[in-house]
């Protein structure tokens, strides 16, 4: 069974929580965050602080190179190549990555368990489980430092009938304002005990890390685009507007019709061409799942526009409001007065051009 943060694999307990770490400078000739000593055992590939040996820093280099060469948007690509890079260092019965959505919600775009795909989807979460946790300390959780007492707190997945018995879940961290913040978590489960140890969690970290880096790479690239053309003049079909929304599920689906179609109409002894047009069908349809769970991570296409036009700190506190803090809670939360907070707040709302708080978390939170 697994366990994903407040939300558990049957039967893999897994909690989300993210871990921290720190990069050492990009280097011309091996790449960001990549550094080189000569040895026939060890390859400095490294998390910044320890190198890491030489079959983990290939299957990093590797994963590197597969992620710079990943189609934009093809998150579900992505989160799969993370899996299976973490397969060839340990064992992963069970994987998941999931984005916080509130303070309340988890979206969960990939959950993996042993040969099956789940269904992507959402979770709430509470304030006692490893979500929580993970939000607070901000680093990796290790199934070794409580015997697994806070992951099996969780929500299960998978196989019910079994409990994993290693686990490590670490934080998925975005830069906001010049410090950073817990978008989500990301956890590798087995049922063998003692699994994971150190370079393991420190090659987990080190993918977090660089899964987020692209993901930031991909929406800076879509904030660049987006002003190749004034907001009055640009297509009702941007992705994150409704008429967006259908369009890309009408396009899947007429994919998805057209192959079946070829199925259903073609030769009933060509085993080898239907077995690879059902396959096509399987991957597109685990695709779509996980585009669909994302919808609710995205603001509309207004509200990009509009978070465009405030600051980075402006940004953050329109945030918290769509996530329905108070201004007190908000303060709080940044560790700034609630005068200063209430200031940023009627600066929110003047740019938005509304008078109420919900307002601001309708435009930015759509699905």
């Amino acid at each position: 069974m697994s366990v994903v943060a407040d939300v558990c694999p049957a039967r893999i307990r897994v909690g989300f929580d993210h871990g921290t770490g720190t990069r050492r400078p990009a280097s011309p000739a091996t790449g960001a965050g990549w550094s080189r000593c000569v040895g026939t055992h060890t390859r400095c590939v490294t998390d910044g602080s320890t190198a890491f040996s030489l079959v983990v820093a290939r299957a990093l280099e590797t994963a590197d190179f597969s992620i710079r060469h990943l189609a934009p948007g093809d998150h579900r690509k992505l989160y799969n190549l993370v899996r299976v890079t973490m397969s060839t260092i340990a064992p992963v019965d069970s994987f998941y990555i999931a984005f916080l959505r509130d303070e309340h919600m988890l979206v969960i775009p990939y959950v993996y368990d042993g040969h099956e795909h789940e269904h992507a989807g959402f979770q709430a979460y509470g304030p006692d489980g490893l979500t929580a946790w993970i939000k607070k300390n901000a680093r990796a959780y290790r199934y070794a430092s409580d015997q697994g007492r806070l992951l099996h707190k969780g929500h299960t997945f998978g196989d019910h009938d079994r409990l994993s018995s290693d686990a490590v879940v670490v934080p998925l961290l975005e830069s906001v304002d010049g410090g950073q913040r817990v978008a989500g978590l990301a956890s590798i489960l087995t049922y063998q005990p003692d699994a994971y140890g150190d370079e393991v969690v420190r090659a987990f970290e080190w993918l977090a890390r660089r899964t987020m880096r692209a993901l930031a790479r991909e929406r800076e690239d879509a904030h660049e685009m987006a002003g190749f053309a004034d907001r009055g003049e640009r297509t009702s079909l941007t992705h994150g507007s409704v008429p967006g929304v259908v369009e890309m599920v009408s396009h899947a689906l007429g994919s998805m019709k057209e192959k079946i179609t070829s199925v259903v109409d073609g030769p009933s002894d060509d085993v080898e061409s239907t077995d690879r047009v059902l396959r096509d069908l399987l991957e597109q349809c685990e695709r779509l799942q996980t585009d669909i769970a994302e919808l609710l991570l995205m603001p509309t296409t207004e509200g990009g526009d509009l978070l465009i036009t405030l600051t980075p700190r402006e940004r953050e506190i329109a945030g918290l409001i769509a996530d329905g803090l108070t201004n007190e809670q908000i303060a709080t939360r940044l560790v700034i007065s609630e005068k200063t907070t209430k200031t940023h707040v009627t600066r929110i709302l003047k740019k938005f051009g509304v008078r109420q708080r919900s307002a601001v978390a309708a435009k930015l939170r759509p699905f």
